[in-house]
């Protein structure tokens, strides 16, 4: 008897990269609230951050990764040209937040 097809995940590469730039801005947001000269401007993840330090602002941006993927995958059921352009433009717009960051942190200690 064959096995049952089993789906498998869409865009690997793609939502692989979208976690790894995430990650790599928690660490960005966490390096910058540590020089005690900046402090998170996104109002929710400052709410999580004000209430339960960095562990809350850490499953605050972990959870909205997570809800970027279910919903990518599940878009991509039906419309996998959209999901694709969903995760992409997630990937965009986190990479932009980790270069802004970048940047500040740099101008903080007279690098730039």
């Amino acid at each position: 008897m064959p096995r049952p097809k089993r789906p498998s995940a869409r865009f690997l590469y793609e939502t692989t990269l979208f976690v790894v730039v995430s990650v790599i801005d928690i660490l960005m947001t966490h390096r910058l609230i540590r020089t005690g000269r900046f402090r998170e401007s996104n109002p929710v993840a400052k709410f999580f951050y004000d209430h339960w330090d960095m562990s809350g602002m850490i499953i605050f941006k972990m959870t909205m990764v997570a809800v970027v993927v279910v919903l990518t995958q599940a878009i991509a059921l039906r419309n996998p040209g959209r999901a694709n352009f969903v995760l992409r433009l997630a990937i965009c717009v986190v990479s932009v937040v980790v270069i802004y960051s970048l940047l500040l942190l740099l101008r903080s200690r007279g690098l730039l």
